[in-house]
C-alpha cells in the first residue's frame, strides 16, 4: 500500500526538509547574486576554470560562440583554475573601457577579441544563466513531484536527493568568487550529495535492486560516505588548502562518474533482459536519457578537471541535462500525472487563448485605459464555458461518462443472470475508455463457483484457478486498483512481481479493479490497454470503479431474485407435505436443501375410509371425487391444525406423521388429537352422506417408533416420507380398526401418559407380523389436564 506524506517518521520528514532547504538556499544565493550584479561591469565573457563563455549576444557573434580556453586578458595570463565572473584579480574593470582577450578555440586556433565593458543587465543574465537556471528549477520540480506522489519510497528518495543537489548546483554554476563564503560550503554539500545520490539513483532504477530492498546498511553507508566527503571538503576550504580542495572536487567527479556508469550498466542489462516488460521499457528510456543527457556533462567535466582539455562552452553541455530530465520524468512522474499528450494540447490551446487575450488587451489599452477592466467581465463569464469546450474536445469520452454510466446501468437492469451482468461489465472499458478488451470475473460464492466473461481480443483465464492467482490474491489483500506499470517497480511487491506481471499478461490487462460485495472483494474487472496507448487517469479509474460497483449491485439483485425463485419453488414443494407453521421453520433452517435423511422417533397416523370400495362401485365418478375431496379437506385441516406432515393421499387413505421435520416433544398427543378431531368431523359428514345413501366411515391406526425420514424420488417428482416398521404397524392397525374406531399400540398409550382416555382391545394378530400386538381404542373424551 502506498505511503502518504504524513506516514513518515520525524527523521524522514526532517531529511525531506533538509533536501528542500538545500535547493532553497541555492536558489536564494543565485537570486541574490543576480540582483547584486545588475548594473555592475560586464566584460562580455566569463571564465570558469580557464574556459570561456560569452555573456551577451554581441560577444557571441564576435567569435566566442562555442567557447574556448582563455590565454590572457589585457596581457595578464589566465591560470587554469581561474574563475572570473564580473571581476578578475589584478585587473580593474571600468564601464566603457575595452579589454583585449586572447583565447584558443577548440580546434587549437588562437584569436584576439576587443570587447567593451558594459553594465550587467537582466538580458545578459538570462543569456548567460537562463538555460541552466531553467533546467535546475525543472530538475528540482521533477524530484519534488515524484517524491510527493510516492513519498518515502527507495526510488523517489533517490530522485529527490539528486534533483535537490543537482538543481542547486545548476543554479549556482555562475556565482562569482565574491560569494566564496557562502558558495563553497554550499557546493561542498551539494556535490557530496550529488555524487553519492547518483549511486543511490543507479541502485533504485529502473527497478529497486536487492541491495537497497534487503540491506538498509547500503543507504546508511552511502550517505555516511557523502557526509565524510562533505566534511573533508569543508576542512580543506577552512584551511585554504588548494590541493585538498582540488582532490575533493576530483574525487566527487569520479564518484559521480561511477554512479552514472553503474546506472547505465544496470539499465542496459535490464533493458535487454526484460524484453517488452515495464522494467525493460523504463530501462531503455533511462539509457537514452543518460547517453544523451548525462554522458556529455560527465565527459565535459572529466575533460576539464582531469585532463585540462579544450572543450566547448559549458552551457551547451548543460542543455543536454534536459534530455535526462525528460527521461527521468517519464519513468517517475508521468505514470502518476495526467496524460502527457493531452497536457501538451491543453497547454498549446491555453497559450494561444492567453496570447489572443493579451494582444486584445494591449490593443484596447492603447485606445482606452479602462477597456482592459471592461474586458474582465465577459472574460469571467466566458472562460468556464471555454474550459468546458476544451475538455469536451480533449476528452470526448470523458464528457459522456454520465451518459455511458447510466446506459451501462440500464443494461445491468436487463440482465437476468450473473453471466449476463459480467458480460456487460467486461464490455464497459471499451465503451467508457476505448480499451482493447475487458475481463470481468466473480470469485466463488454460495451456490456456485467462479465465473469469467471477456469482451475483446483476449482469452480469459480458466475460472478454476482464479482464487489461486497471485494477482487476484493481491487484489483481495490490497482492496484497491492495481496498475501494471506500478507492480513492476513497487518495492513492497517484489516477492510477487513476476507472478503478478504474468497474471496481467494472462488477463491482457493494464489495470485491475476490485468488485466489492459486503465490503469484501468478490471479483474484479481487468481492463486492457487503450487503443491510443495512453495511461488510465484518475477520472477513468473512478468511472470504471463506478460501473464495477453497479455490477456488484446487479449481481446482488440477480442472486436475490434467484434465491426468491428457489424459495418459492421450495415453498410450493414443501406445501405438499407440511402445514404453514412447519414450512416457516423449515425455510428458516435453510429450506428443502437443509432436510437431510435422518433416523427419528416419529408417530405415524393412518386413516382409511370404510365402505368406500362398495360406494365407488355404485356411485357416479363425480360423487366419488366429491366425497374424497370432503374427506381430504377434513383431514388436511386437522393435520395443519396439529402440525403434522402428510406423506401421501392414496385414494381413500391418508398417511400422516409427527416429530419430523421439526421436533415435537408431544408428537403422540398431536397424532391422537388429529385422529379424534378428524373422527368428529367425519361423523358430521356421515349425516350428509347418509342422506345421500352412502354408508361410509373412517378407521384409523397410530403407532410410535423409529424410522428414516427424508425425501424420496427424483428432482421434479419427490415425496417426503418415512421408511420403517413403524409405518407398517400403523397401517395394519388402520386396516384392523372398525368403522369409527381409532386403534393405538401400547407404546402410543404410554407416550400419551393418560392424557387421552383409552380402553383395551386385546391382542391382535396383524398381517405381516408374527407376534400378536396389544392394541387400545381411543375414546372421545380427553382428560381435563391434557389441554
Amino acid at each position: 500500500m502506498r505511503l502518504r506524506f504524513g506516514d513518515g517518521t520525524w527523521a524522514q520528514e526532517a531529511f525531506f526538509g533538509a533536501l528542500v532547504a538545500l535547493f532553497a538556499v541555492g536558489l536564494a544565493i543565485a537570486v541574490a547574486d543576480k540582483v547584486d550584479r545588475i548594473g555592475g561591469p560586464d566584460p562580455g565573457f566569463l571564465i570558469d576554470r580557464g574556459y570561456l563563455s560569452p555573456t551577451r549576444e554581441e560577444a557571441s557573434r564576435a567569435g566566442l560562440r562555442g567557447g574556448g580556453r582563455a590565454i590572457s586578458v589585457n596581457g595578464w595570463r589566465v591560470r587554469g583554475t581561474e574563475r572570473w565572473i564580473g571581476d578578475v584579480r589584478g585587473i580593474r574593470l571600468r564601464l566603457g573601457q575595452t579589454n583585449r582577450l586572447v583565447f584558443e578555440r577548440p580546434g587549437g586556433e588562437r584569436r584576439t577579441l576587443r570587447l567593451k565593458v558594459r553594465p550587467w543587465s537582466w538580458q545578459a543574465v538570462l543569456f548567460t544563466e537562463g538555460a541552466t537556471d531553467l533546467i535546475g528549477l525543472a530538475f528540482f520540480a521533477v524530484g519534488l513531484i515524484a517524491f510527493l506522489l510516492r513519498p518515502f519510497e527507495l526510488d523517489t528518495w533517490a530522485v529527490l536527493v539528486v534533483s535537490s543537489a543537482g538543481g542547486g548546483i545548476l543554479l549556482t554554476l555562475f556565482v562569482p568568487p565574491s560569494w566564496e563564503g557562502a558558495i563553497v560550503p554550499y557546493l561542498a554539500v551539494a556535490y557530496g550529495l550529488m555524487a553519492f545520490g547518483t549511486i543511490h539513483l543507479a541502485l533504485a532504477f529502473p527497478v529497486v535492486s536487492r541491495l537497497l530492498r534487503e540491506g538498509g546498511w547500503t543507504l546508511r553507508f552511502l550517505y555516511a560516505a557523502a557526509a565524510a566527503k562533505v566534511a573533508h571538503a569543508l576542512w580543506a576550504w577552512s584551511r585554504a588548502d588548494a590541493a585538498a580542495l582540488d582532490l575533493a572536487a576530483t574525487s566527487g567527479l569520479w564518484i559521480f562518474t561511477l554512479g552514472v556508469a553503474l546506472a547505465l550498466g544496470r539499465c542496459l542489462a535490464l533493458g535487454i533482459g526484460r524484453g517488452r516488460g515495464v522494467v525493460g521499457q523504463r530501462a531503455r528510456i533511462l539509457v537514452a536519457g543518460m547517453l544523451l543527457g548525462l554522458a556529455p556533462v560527465a565527459a565535459l567535466e572529466i575533460a576539464r578537471d582531469a585532463f585540462h582539455a579544450i572543450t566547448v562552452d559549458s552551457r551547451f553541455a548543460y542543455w543536454a541535462i534536459a534530455i535526462f530530465l525528460v527521461a527521468l520524468a517519464r519513468v517517475t512522474v508521468r505514470p502518476d500525472l495526467v496524460n502527457a499528450r493531452i497536457a501538451v494540447r491543453r497547454a498549446i490551446i491555453y497559450a494561444v487563448a492567453v496570447g489572443v487575450l493579451t494582444a486584445l488587451a494591449i490593443a484596447l489599452s492603447a485606445e482606452r485605459s479602462y477597456a482592459v477592466a471592461l474586458l474582465l467581465f465577459p472574460l469571467l463569464y466566458l472562460w468556464p464555458r471555454f474550459d468546458a469546450m476544451v475538455n469536451e474536445w480533449l476528452y470526448p469520452q470523458r464528457t459522456r461518462f454520465p451518459e455511458l454510466v447510466r446506459s451501462t446501468g440500464e443494461e445491468y437492469a436487463r440482465a437476468a443472470t450473473v453471466e449476463e451482468v459480467l458480460e456487460v461489465l467486461a464490455g464497459a472499458p471499451r465503451r467508457l475508455c476505448d480499451a482493447r478488451a475487458g475481463v470481468a470475473f466473480l470469485l466463488g460464492r454460495e451456490g456456485g463457483g467462479p465465473v469469467v466473461r471477456a469482451v475483446g481480443p483476449v482469452t480469459p483465464p480458466a475460472p478454476g484457478g482464479l482464487e489461486r492467482d497471485a494477482l487476484v490474491r493481491l487484489l483481495v489483500a490490497m482492496r484497491r486498483e492495481i496498475v501494471r506499470s506500478r507492480v513492476a517497480v513497487e518495492p513492497q511487491l517484489r516477492n510477487v512481481q513476476e507472478e503478478c506481471l504474468a497474471s496481467f499478461e494472462r488477463f491482457g490487462a493494464e489495470l485491475l479493479l476490485p468488485l466489492f460485495r459486503d465490503r469484501e472483494v468478490a471479483g474484479g474487472l481487468a481492463v486492457g490497454p487503450r487503443l491510443t496507448r495512453d495511461p488510465y487517469e484518475a477520472a477513468d479509474v473512478d468511472a470504471l470503479s463506478t460501473v464495477a460497483q453497479q455490477a456488484a449491485q446487479a449481481i446482488g439483485r440477480v442472486e436475490a431474485t434467484d434465491r426468491l425463485r428457489v424459495r418459492e419453488r421450495e415453498f410450493a414443494e414443501l406445501a405438499r407435505f407440511f402445514p404453514p407453521q412447519i414450512i416457516e421453520q423449515v425455510m428458516a433452517r435453510g429450506g428443502a436443501s437443509g432436510l437431510r435423511s435422518q433416523r427419528r422417533l416419529v408417530t405415524v397416523l393412518f386413516a382409511d375410509l370404510r365402505g368406500f370400495t362398495a360406494f365407488s362401485e355404485e356411485a357416479e365418478p363425480e360423487e366419488v371425487m366429491s366425497t374424497l375431496a370432503q374427506f381430504h379437506e377434513v383431514m388436511g385441516r386437522r393435520v395443519a391444525e396439529f402440525a403434522g406432515t402428510v406423506e401421501r393421499f392414496a385414494g381413500d387413505g391418508v398417511m400422516v406423521f409427527f416429530n419430523d421435520p421439526v421436533e415435537q416433544p408431544d408428537h403422540a398427543l398431536r397424532a391422537a388429537r388429529t385422529a379424534l378431531s378428524a373422527r368428529a368431523d367425519v361423523r358430521r359428514l356421515r349425516e350428509e352422506w347418509g342422506r345421500q345413501g352412502f354408508a361410509i366411515d373412517v378407521g384409523m391406526g397410530i403407532h410410535t417408533g423409529y424410522a428414516t425420514c427424508g425425501f424420496v424420488g427424483y428432482e421434479g417428482r419427490r415425496d417426503y416420507g418415512v421408511i420403517g416398521n413403524v409405518t407398517n404397524l400403523a397401517a395394519r392397525l388402520s386396516d384392523a380398526a372398525a368403522a369409527g374406531e381409532i386403534l393405538v399400540t401400547e407404546r402410543v398409550r404410554g407416550e400419551l401418559g393418560g392424557s387421552v382416555r383409552t380402553e383395551p382391545v386385546g391382542e391382535l394378530q396383524l398381517k405381516g407380523f408374527s407376534h400378536t400386538q396389544r392394541a387400545y381404542r381411543l375414546l372421545d373424551e380427553e382428560r381435563p389436564d391434557s389441554a
